[in-house]
């Protein structure tokens, strides 16, 4: 990744983003992050009905897009998006993001996105770079409060834009996060991490009803000083008993 600068990462916050997409893809818990982990490619997406052989989707499906679907099983392999692909990456041309619109929209049904989304998913992909040695697939709870802590950017940002839009899309970002830590919290001996989890999602929630955006960006900053000096503290401490441990995890896939 090239840069972090707050527009990169609040493209990263809405690129791992179900509710960018929409429909049924945002039902099924799919974003752009799913098939491009880190902003690359995956090699194990594999989806029934979607897929022929892992790393592969059908982008032509109306399981996405009545629109776009063709009535053939046509899937392709997911592209490295730190490669050099059709689309010009230049800021100028603005081909980018007229290619990132469509998909949301047509491809995959999904709501138009505001100039503000637009932006910073653009400066997103526009930033990534390939990373020697670099870790596809691992997650650590590390990882996913850094993606909560981009979904505060990416608020900030949009409530700076007076875009509330593009805020409640960020806060979503920051739930949908927030959900992928609770799972690796099971068990009734963190029963209690899971309620703070819930009731932190739930602030999210209120916290982008509030119609005035700069009110509303105070309100998150009040929300993260809280959330990283309660519920992510503790997280920490049991995190080497929680479903992060790669044997926990084996055994509970199991």
């Amino acid at each position: 990744m090239a840069g972090d600068d707050d527009s990169i990462r609040s493209g990263r916050a809405l690129f791992a983003t179900p509710t960018l997409l929409g429909g049924q893809a945002a039902k099924a818990g799919l974003s752009c992050a799913s098939c491009h982990i880190n902003g690359r490619d995956n090699v194990h997406f594999l989806l029934a009905g979607v897929s022929a052989a892992p790393g592969t989707a059908d982008v032509t499906n109306s399981f996405f897009s009545a629109a776009r679907g063709n009535a053939r099983f046509d899937p392709v392999v997911i592209p490295d998006l730190a490669k050099p692909g059709k689309v010009s990456r230049d800021p100028g041309a603005r081909a980018l993001e007229i290619f990132i619109r469509n998909l949301i929209v047509e491809e995959f049904g999904g709501q138009e996105p505001t100039p503000a989304t637009l932006d910073t998913l653009a400066a997103y992909v526009r930033a990534i770079r390939p990373c020697p040695g670099e870790q596809r697939v691992v997650r650590r709870l590390n990882d996913q409060l850094a993606a909560i802590a981009d979904g505060a950017a990416a608020v900030r940002l949009m409530a700076g834009r007076g875009d509330p839009r593009g805020m409640r899309l960020a806060i979503a970002s920051m739930r949908h996060q927030l959900g992928l830590v609770a799972e690796r919290y099971a068990g009734p001996g963190f029963a209690r991490d899971r309620r703070a989890l819930l009731a932190a999602s739930r602030e999210l929630r209120a916290i982008g009803d509030i119609a005035v955006p700069g009110q509303a960006g105070l309100a998150l900053d009040r929300w993260k000083r809280g959330f990283d000096a309660g519920p992510a503290r503790r997280l920490r401490g049991a995190e080497a008993r929680s479903l992060y441990d790669g044997r926990r995890l084996d055994r509970a896939l199991r």
